[in-house]
């Protein structure tokens, strides 16, 4: 067992790693401070202005990521090293594209005399009309069908006398 101990603290990974888990502490407790700072900041901001900070509500997603990627490393939970041995919570890898010549444009395709044709709207489908249950019902129904039927002209819109 005493073997097993010697084995482990000879071991440069494990030395490392704690190595890397100070400097995550330090870093744990610096965002600590941030988000502090940024909760008083939101504060602030949401008594002035009414509502909270787009930007500083992002920030503070961020870091609370961050905050918890530490702590998953410093508990064992996570092999995986937080920023700045992986990217920042929330960044997103840019890629940047040189530009080059543009391609051609496709051909347009040739004009048939088929397709300058508009094409032909199919009728509409005739169901069987129910019987009206009353004459004025009736009346409403020929009414609004004129309407849709007939456009409105200005004589339309003076008051019978």
């Amino acid at each position: 067992m005493s073997d097993d101990i010697v084995e482990n603290l000879k071991e440069p990974s494990q030395w490392l790693r704690i190595a890397f888990m100070i400097a995550l502490a330090v870093a744990l407790y610096v965002a600590g401070v941030v988000l502090t700072l940024l909760t008083i900041a939101q504060a602030v901001f949401s008594l002035l202005t009414g509502k909270d900070n787009e930007n500083l509500r992002a920030l503070g997603k961020d870091l609370s990521t961050y905050v918890h990627q530490i702590l998953e490393f410093l508990t064992y939970n996570s092999e995986l090293k937080p920023f700045p041995f992986s990217p920042y919570p929330g960044s997103e890898e840019v890629i940047i594209v040189e530009p080059g010549p543009a391609p051609a444009p496709a051909p347009a395709p040739a004009a048939t005399p088929e397709a300058s044709v508009a094409p032909k709207r199919a009728a509409p489908k005739k169901t069987a009309a129910k019987k009206p249950a009353s004459k004025a019902a009736s009346t409403r129904k020929s009414a609004a069908k004129k309407m849709e039927e007939k456009p409105i002209a200005d004589d339309d819109l003076k008051p019978e006398v």
